[in-house]
């Protein structure tokens, strides 16, 4: 799953920012050791946090497709994934350039299009979401000494999205009616009456209403 959203943050940033392919994107510890390997400009995409969004989940239960059948489940639960994406260029101002050019194509959209988005990766039709982290402390500082240890500017770039467990059962047919079954209260050995209430489908009521005004129309 995470390395189909690494695809999807990588064709995302590919045409918001945009970056053609002079740019690299990496998914690798941006530690020393990588750096030094570097031959051509890179934004670093590190995947450094997951987390259940409380904020976002909610209870209930849904239908999805499975294919030719429905299954009913549970909503799926929401996690945020955190990616540190800084950027590695040689020359200061070029990361600077490069850096405001990303930070202004992650403000373009607030979630990635469907268009981009494999099977697999989430619920069919489902939204994912983009935000800059907003949480308190230095997430930069907090992230380079962990990693290399020489502090470089960055976004703390936010993924929201619903999680598929997989989990369900398959959804039976449509209610075709309704049995209600009644007793007296007041005479608790009567037996009891069961009436069985048909669902009407709406549309062919008002065909059946229309084709008899219309008889009525020609009988005038």
């Amino acid at each position: 799953m995470l390395h189909l959203l690494d695809e999807v943050l990588e064709a995302h940033l590919r045409t918001t920012v945009p970056l053609d392919r002079a740019i690299d994107v990496s998914f690798a510890v941006p530690d020393r050791e990588w750096s030094s390997g570097l031959a051509r400009p890179t934004i670093s995409a590190y995947l450094w946090d997951i987390k259940r969004d409380d904020k976002r989940n909610v209870g209930g239960v849904e239908l999805v497709d499975r294919g030719p059948t429905k299954m009913r489940r549970l909503v799926s639960p929401r996690v945020r994934v955190s990616y540190f994406l800084s950027v590695f260029t040689g020359d200061q101002r070029d990361e600077h350039v490069l850096l405001g050019r990303l930070l202004q194509g992650v403000m373009k959209s607030r979630e990635i299009s469907q268009d981009i988005i494999p099977v697999g990766l989430t619920t069919p039709g489902s939204r994912i979401e983009l935000a800059i982290g907003a949480s308190e402390g230095n997430i930069a500082r907090d992230f380079w000494s962990g990693v290399d240890g020489k502090y470089r500017p960055g976004l703390d770039l936010q993924i929201i999205l619903p999680v598929d467990t997989g989990l369900g059962i398959e959804a039976g047919p449509p209610t075709t009616g309704v049995d209600i079954r009644t007793s007296d209260q007041r005479q608790p050995t009567r037996n009891s009456q069961r009436v069985r209430s048909y669902i009407e489908e709406g549309p062919k009521a008002d065909t059946n209403v229309s084709d008899e005004n219309s008889q009525a129309g020609d009988a005038t």
